[in-house]
């Protein structure tokens, strides 16, 4: 785990408290089960949202949770060769992606102008769900993206907005991993990859359905040495679930696991960027992690109408971060996490002044038991203990929604949550550093939902969700008192809860021809938003900064010709803006710099632009094969940096990057060729300002992170 204000060569901070928490989704509405077909870029929440469970008494309880919604296909996902879920949402629009790590399986994630990374200190504002489990770490609310199945992932969805349903902290959205399951005909496949920077992967997965059982077993290795000096990686996952389906149930008990260790290079400063992009500052760091996640998931009907459906999950991970300090001692961390917990849920229909009327009510609940060691790393002799701490977190929620036909075209929905949570820290080599937070809210959301006209459906909603400040966060919140390395954690001052409230109206047009096209306004403003403030290049501490604000506009247009053709474009227009002036100290300038109203974010570009073409070329027949081609370009704009919150620097320059791919299919033989950046197009993706202890007064310069140049994946697959 890194802070972000500061530059990863520069100064390196353990994997604070790198643990998740995953509490459990509504099953009816997020856990993943059924293999629909769904559209790329849909308006409404139902086509997505409900895959829990098949039974339509749910799926149309959903209808009326008015907001944008998004779907990636695993076809999606393989014609890209995404490597990582920031990869895959890189795909739509208003999502920016940026390198800080120097690890191409550890991008951070701007969506809306809400963050989601495996960096501390960001102030993280989207959640991630595995069938419906949450993948966000406790320690900052982070993700660990190289630790997601998503190989073996039937979709990814996206719910824009604070999803009041979805549970907390998903203030620009909620992401929702639907794994596969077995189903007929079996399916049996075996791929073999390689490609530029010594990468190559192994992968194969096989599924069936035998009456009313099912299985599906998905394994994948990879190994690449790294375009940068000593960034190789290996990642290793299996994942298996086995189905019940009959008259009474709908059932499914899944296992995923990975055992990886990436190296990771950083960003540069930028006479060194000039001279080499490839070089790595403080070679040596690596993350190596060991995941279990068992997750069972539940459905029947109970009654008329009602149906039940409960789920529990059990996790384990095991961790160790080790950080090269150009300044100061080296550091390794080592984390133990335990967790579990569960829900359960009961949703029916009935009729309320002749309409119908949809509801649902249930409770969720889990328990976390986190173990952190933090050592110095001297050059010589035993690494030296400086921090132990421990947590036992609870979270407890309660939800309930209902949804009204106030008219033949017109829906309306009131739903709410209720979280409880109990923080608690531990230092267990200074029981005075101890602590005790308690945090709880209500967060509502309305919406209307209009579908008048054929094809067409217009929806308005105002919707709220909160984020619970994080471990570390509340353990590092004084100004007067620094964290440092070794990170000193004691009972700093309270910080107080994020709270976004979201106003959004949209439209959304499918037609039978092939043709799907949405629009979207959407206004957040956020209050208390929670910010790491770099003082120096090896102290910090986090602040909540008042209010800032997320507006902008998001449209999408698709189409499909009956011949195969694919035409998409997508373009997202972001203002994320302070809304309130703020004292921030930063490295560029440690006696503060004020933010004013009207300033930008750093990292977040305003306009983004996505536009791609699939074309058949040849349609297999008899011993012919078929030829599919593809090409994708996206357009990032300037960005701020991050350490210039005031906007007083000159910002990252906007960049372009094409891809394409071509796929030539035979029989039961697939062979694809995969390009990125086609154009070797030299951008940065991602920028800090640091010192650089490399040049005489240690002078604060800009740090940037290269972009991947261009290179090339070949993969050949066949059904066995």
């Amino acid at each position: 785990m890194r802070l972000s204000s500061v530059p990863r060569s520069a100064f390196r901070l353990p994997r604070l408290l790198k643990s998740a928490l995953l509490p459990v989704l509504f099953p009816a509405f997020a856990g993943a089960q059924q293999p629909d077909s769904l559209p790329k870029d849909s308006a409404t929440l139902a086509p997505v949202v409900v895959t829990g469970v098949r039974l339509p008494s749910v799926r149309e309880l959903a209808r009326g949770l008015a907001g944008r919604t998004a779907a990636l296909s695993a076809t999606d996902l393989d014609a890209r060769g995404v490597r990582s879920l920031a990869d895959a949402l890189e795909q739509l629009p208003g999502v920016t992606t940026s390198d800080e790590l120097g690890a191409t399986g550890q991008l951070d994630v701007s969506l809306r102008g809400f963050n989601v990374s495996p960096v501390i200190g960001l102030p993280q504002g989207v959640t991630v769900y595995v069938d419906g489990v949450r993948a966000n770490e406790p320690g900052a609310h982070e993700v660990n993206f190289d630790l997601l199945p998503l190989e073996d992932v039937e979709r990814v969805e996206v719910v824009y907005g604070p999803s009041v349903l979805l549970g907390r902290n998903a203030l620009g959205a909620a992401v929702n991993l639907v794994t596969r399951r077995g189903a007929n005909p079996p399916s049996r496949e075996i791929e073999a990859s390689a490609g530029s920077f010594g990468r190559y992967e192994l992968k194969a997965h096989a599924g069936a359905r035998h009456g009313v059982w099912d299985y599906y077993l998905g394994a994948r290795y990879e190994r690449e040495d790294g375009w940068r000096d000593d960034t190789q990686s290996r990642i290793a996952t299996l994942f298996a679930k086995a189905g019940l389906l009959n008259h009474t149930w709908d059932a499914t008990l899944s296992y995923s696991g990975a055992d990886n260790k990436i190296f990771q290079a950083g960003s540069l400063p930028e006479t060194e960027l000039a001279r080499d992009p490839r070089t790595n500052f403080t070679r040596g760091d690596f993350f190596a992690p060991q995941a279990h996640l068992a997750v069972l998931n539940a459905q029947r009907l109970v009654g008329r109408g009602v149906q039940l459906a409960v789920n529990a999950f059990g996790r384990t991970l095991n961790s160790e971060q080790f950080n090269v300090n150009f300044v100061g001692e080296d550091s390794r961390q080592r984390t133990a996490t335990r967790q579990a917990g569960g829900a359960v849920q009961l949703s029916g229909k009935l009729s309320l002044a002749s309409r119908a009327l949809r509801w649902l009510a249930g409770a969720d609940g889990a328990y976390q038991r986190t173990a952190v060691r933090i050592f110095t790393v001297p050059p010589t002799g035993p690494d030296a203990l400086t921090e132990s701490v421990r947590t036992n977190e609870v979270d407890l929620g309660a939800f309930a929604g209902a949804n009204w036909e106030l008219a033949r075209s017109l829906t309306a929905t009131v739903a709410a949550r209720y979280d409880w949570i109990r923080l608690p820290f531990e230092d267990l080599v200074d029981p005075s550093h101890s602590g005790l937070n308690i945090f709880q809210r209500v967060s509502p959301r309305v919406g209307l939902t209009w579908t008048g006209l054929p094809g067409h459906e217009v929806y308005t909603s105002v919707s709220r969700g909160f984020r619970s400040p994080a471990v570390v966060e509340l353990a590092c919140s004084d100004p007067s008192s620094t964290c440092p390395l070794p990170f000193a954690l004691g009972p700093d001052p309270a910080l107080r809860p994020v709270v976004a409230t979201n106003y959004e109206l949209g439209w959304h047009f499918r037609s039978p021809a092939g043709l799907d096209a949405s629009a979207t306004a959407y206004w957040t403003a956020v209050r208390d938003d929670i910010f790491f403030i770099a003082s120096s290049v090896t102290g910090g501490y986090f602040q909540n900064i008042g209010a800032t604000r997320r507006a902008g506009a998001e449209a999408a247009l698709d189409w499909t010709s009956r011949a195969g053709l694919r035409l998409y474009a997508n373009y997202g227009f972001t203002a994320a803006t302070f809304r309130g002036s703020a004292l921030l100290a930063t490295t560029r300038d440690p006696a503060g710099e004020t933010v004013a109203p009207g300033d930008a974010l750093p990292l977040v570009p305003s306009h983004r632009v996505n536009a791609g073409i699939a074309l058949p070329l040849l349609r297999e027949r008899g011993a012919r094969p078929s030829v599919r081609v593809a090409l994708d370009a996206r357009y990032v704009g300037r960005q701020w940096l991050r350490g210039d919150e005031a906007n007083a620097t000159r910002r990252l320059a906007d960049y372009g990057v094409a891809d394409a791919a071509a796929t030539l299919t035979w029989r039961s033989l697939e062979l694809r060729f995969m390009g990125r950046n086609l154009l070797d197009r030299r951008y940065e993706n991602f920028g800090t300002y640091a010192e650089n202890p490399t040049r005489p007064g240690n002078p604060v310069e800009r740090w940037l992170t290269p972009g991947l140049p261009r290179h090339l994946t070949v993969s050949l697959s066949t059904d066995f």
